[in-house]
């Protein structure tokens, strides 16, 4: 199967940072990658599409979806839109917070990690999960960061913690996505 931009609503759609997410998946090649925050399930889409063209992996999508009070979708929503590019044999669902899930993380591969980021997100994450963790996270940049809502609720810039993260920024069109290793 050859990446192509799913149809599905997103940030991440319009600069088709699917297909970042896609190459990455394809390059790192993980059995195992734990997603927070899939909203209507774009990335969700690049990430096991790369797991059907690797012939192995397993997704598991952790969200919210109606209990978040901010932008949100139905799982419904999410579960058809995986069905539709027939990947939903390397995705699992399950509703939980990543506050609650970070307490005591599952061994992971890969995380993406999509959740109204902010710099005090990233750096809880790379504080909390052991060595060795491979994450990549929307935003990084610092277009990203100046985004209303994170001006409005005085949010930490992500870019604030670079230095801490040694992140790297895979892809600078907005939002941004951006990798670090512990």
């Amino acid at each position: 199967m050859i990446y192509n931009n799913p149809e599905i609503e997103s940030s991440y759609r319009e600069n088709n940072i699917g297909e970042t997410l896609y190459n990455k998946v394809l390059e790192l090649k993980p059995n195992k990658v734990i997603e927070f925050g899939c909203l209507y399930g774009y990335s969700t889409v690049a990430i096991g599409m790369a797991l059907k063209q690797l012939g192995q992996g397993q997704l598991i999508c952790y969200d919210l979806w109606e209990d978040y009070k901010y932008k949100h979708s139905t799982i419904n929503q999410t579960i058809q839109n995986v069905d539709k590019y027939e990947i939903s044999q390397y995705v699992k669902f399950i509703k939980m917070d990543f506050n609650d899930w970070i307490i005591n993380p599952e061994p992971f591969d890969l995380m993406h990690l999509d959740i109204s980021n902010t710099g005090d997100i990233i750096l809880n994450a790379y504080k909390s999960l052991p060595e060795g963790s491979i994450v990549m996270f929307e935003g990084g940049s610092e277009e990203r960061d100046n985004i209303e809502w994170m001006n409005k609720y005085n949010a930490t810039p992500i870019n604030s913690v670079k230095n801490i993260t040694n992140y790297q920024i895979l892809n600078n069109n907005f939002p941004s996505l951006s990798i670090f290793k512990k």
